[in-house]
């Protein structure tokens, strides 16, 4: 046994050592990398060093090199990680430490850069780039004056730079020196005569200062100087872009594209035609690049995006399913499913795959978190997507789109500092955008500072005159000065300018009825119906006008119609209910929506009738199992769910099936008072006050006159401490229903809050 047990293991032996001599060096690998980077076969290049690093981790040339290829493919993500490893592999390499504090600087991690530089500057105290780097670091990091006096070091250290004249105008710039600043632009350009980057530079400022015709003088000359150059054809496309000649925009793009042929032209140039609308050069071009491993994901998903926005949700979910089968991972493929998930009322399967889209780079994906935020909001999630919404603003300063959110937020938690001051913030970083101009007056609306308002409104017609937006936003401002005629000069321009706006119509429709001119508010809706024969909306304001002059059966017809179309609409369903128990018939139109819901089993509408028409009728157990069998057949029925939800929470239920139930209604109609008031009250039952307060107040925003809610909001408000604003929530239901079903527990808490 002995000598059998030698044997085998002289036999094992042997075969690890023919497996060590048949392995390929790490030097062998990083040759036939160097061969495949020089014919710019990236992909395989990769593959090599890989293989190299994986044998010899501390390969810092090697990874050095993979950083180059990664940059080179616009993969910032890995060219940023393989740099900072190789500088941290050769710490006396200036290259490599210059190079990862280039991207750490990109990725705003400033003390970090700044400590890159400094390692540089002990090997070489005068080093230009190195001086360049610590200062745009000191820029980063708000040492306005310290970035300044290194790059005028890196000046005098080397006059010939034309980029760091370029780098000061910037900081000149930034502390409001526009002529100095100027000047320093001007200087790069005389520096670098035969370079297109300091006249791209020189083009940013002449932008910013509003000179686009001088701006677009100066790309033209970089691009003459090289016509090849990424920065000034796409800095020229995209100035053609917004000045509305995008025709234009298409030479300067497809030159790139065709004297390079790397990714990032032809993604640049794809994204143009998918702006544009012509999606089928952009497939085109994406089929390509999905051809290769190395830009497989990023196609796939712009690709994926193009079937969705034309319709083919089926087709784009899909190419997404693929992307994620082959690369579970990928970001934009996590993210662009989740986002799909969402726009198709599914926040629950979206929920998984924006985690994971979070988990796959939580410190640099700006996109993931607002995703997840998104998903939170839908959820009823205030809190959680609060911390989102800020990760995503720390992750990307500049996101517009975050701080605008945030605004609207903190507008509904009815924290109005806080709502204007993200408000201007989204305004500073996106000026020209209608929405976050839009979102600063509404927050400033909601502090009641009229004056500020109509400046901001005067100030938006002047630079948005043909906004619909801007004119219902003005329509708004005017109701609350109480100038009717202005307002319905507004809202009747947004409606020329965007003859489907619902918001203007819903507009001219209030001040008709809110002077009696029901005719008038009829006259209006039956013509935008003709137009608009499927917007729920429509129907739904039409059925309020019936209702209002006594035509029952219209109304009953308009309610109907706005079921059929928009059967999350919980308003309609409660009208219908209320028109059929004011004629006491609630039997009767039982009957009538058991027989709508046999004649078609998979209308959601008509179970949910059933289901309505049973409580009011307070046969409470039959509602319940109606509510259940629906749900069983379609878990997003939102009504039945926040019904359901409701009923599991007041007759002894379980609680927690019942916030689940109440989440995932809200998820369905965010803004939809009743869904905010349930979720509100089932946190409160559950001790959740900090949660339950903000659902409740902005259930009320939308419902101000309804008696339960401010009963709701008094008695979490006294489960809170805040005996004032308890006191003040209650009288006011009592005001407004002294025969509510609560009543008595709203006088007795009323009387031990006043002791």
């Amino acid at each position: 046994m002995l000598k059998f047990v030698r044997v085998a293991s002289i036999g094992i032996g042997l075969c690890a050592a023919i497996a060590a001599c048949g392995r390929t060096s790490p030097a062998e690998h990083v040759r036939r990398a160097e061969a495949y980077a020089a014919k710019k076969d990236f992909a395989n290049a990769i593959v090599e060093y890989r293989s190299a690093l994986q044998q010899d981790p501390k390969l810092g040339t090697a990874r050095l090199r993979l950083g180059d290829i990664y940059a080179q493919i616009s993969d910032g993500q890995n060219a940023y990680r393989e740099y900072v490893r190789a500088a941290d592999t050769m710490p006396d390499n200036i290259d490599a430490q210059l190079k990862a504090g280039a991207l750490l600087l990109l990725s705003n991690q400033y003390a970090e850069a700044k400590t890159r530089a400094e390692a540089v500057l002990r090997m070489s105290p005068r080093h230009p780039g190195a001086l360049t780097l610590l200062g745009n670091a000191l820029a980063g990091l708000n040492d306005t004056d310290g970035a300044l006096e290194r790059l005028n070091e890196a000046i005098l250290s080397d006059p010939s730079q034309g980029s760091l004249y370029s780098n000061l105008g910037v900081l000149q710039l930034a502390r409001g020196d526009r002529q100095m600043a100027e000047a320093s632009f001007k200087k790069a350009t005389h520096a670098m005569p035969d370079r297109a980057e300091p006249r791209v530079a020189l083009a940013h400022f002449l932008r910013s200062q509003g000179r686009d015709a001088e701006a677009e003088q100066v790309l033209r000359e970089a691009i003459t100087i090289d016509p090849k150059s990424v920065q000034a054809n796409s800095n020229l496309a995209e100035l053609y872009l917004t000045t509305g000649r995008s025709l234009l925009a298409e030479a300067p793009l497809k030159a790139i594209a065709d004297a390079r042929q790397d990714p990032e032209s032809l993604f640049a140039l794809a994204d143009y035609y998918s702006r544009t609308k012509r999606t089928k050069e952009a497939a085109a071009i994406l089929d390509k690049l999905a051809a290769t491993s190395q830009t497989y994901g990023l196609a796939k998903a712009r690709l994926a995006a193009i079937d969705y926005t034309e319709g083919r949700g089926d087709e784009a979910h899909k190419i997404l399913d693929e992307l994620l089968r082959r690369e579970p991972h990928n970001r934009l493929g996590l993210v662009l499913k989740g986002r799909l998930l969402l726009i198709e009322k599914k926040p629950e399967e979206a929920l998984d795959f924006a985690k994971r889209a979070v988990a796959s780079d939580p410190e640099h994906s700006a996109d993931s978190h607002y995703l997840l935020a998104m998903v939170y909001q839908n959820r009823g999630q205030v809190e959680e997507s609060e911390m989102e919404f800020k990760q995503t603003l720390k992750v990307a300063p500049t996101s517009a789109g975050a701080a605008v959110a945030l605004s609207q937020l903190y507008s509904a938690k009815n924290k109005k500092t806080a709502a204007v001051e993200f408000a201007e913030q989204a305004v500073k970083l996106a000026p020209n955008s209608v929405e976050t101009r839009v979102t600063l007056v509404r927050a400033v609306l909601a502090t009641g500072d009229t004056a500020r308002a109509d400046r901001e409104i005067r100030a938006m017609l002047a630079q948005f005159p043909s906004s619909a937006a801007v004119q219902v936003q003005a329509g708004a401002l005017f109701i609350a000065r109480k100038d009717i005629v202005a307002a319905r000069a507004a809202f009747t321009r947004a409606l020329e300018l965007e003859p489907g706006s619902a918001d203007a119509l819903t507009g001219l429709v209030a001040l008709d009825l809110g002077s009696n001119s029901v005719r008038a508010a009829l006259d209006r809706l039956n013509a935008y119906l003709v137009k608009s024969p499927n917007d729920a909306g429509g129907w739904f304001l039409a059925a309020k006008a019936y209702t209002m002059v006594g035509e029952e059966l219209q109304a009953e017809r308009a309610l109907m119609k706005t079921i059929q179309l928009d059967p999350g609409r919980v308003q309609a369903f409660a009208m219908l209910g209320n028109l059929h128990a004011s004629r006491g018939k609630l039997d009767i139109a039982l009957q009538q929506f058991q027989n709508w819901a046999t004649r078609e089993p998979k209308s959601i509408a008509a179970q949910t009738m059933v289901g309505l028409t049973l409580e009011r009728l307070n046969r409470v157990p039959e509602a319940k199992l109606a509510y259940e069998r629906l749900l069983a057949a379609d878990r997003h029925a939102a009504i039945a769910a926040n019904n359901l939800a409701w009923l599991y929470a007041e007759t002894g239920g379980n609680i927690d099936q019942a916030t689940d139930l109440a989440q995932m209604a809200k998820s369905q109609a965010p803004d939809q008072p009743a869904f905010n008031d349930t979720l509100g009250w089932i946190y409160y039952k559950k001790d959740l006050v900090e949660q339950a307060v903000p659902l409740l107040k902005q259930s009320l925003e939308k419902d101000p006159d309804n008696a339960l809610t401010h009963y709701h909001l008094g008695m979490a408000y006294a489960k809170a401490g805040e005996d004032s604003k308890a006191i003040e929530e209650l009288k006011k239901a009592l005001a407004l229903d002294p025969k509510l079903y609560t009543a008595d527990e709203a006088r007795r808490t009323l009387k031990e809050l006043q002791i």
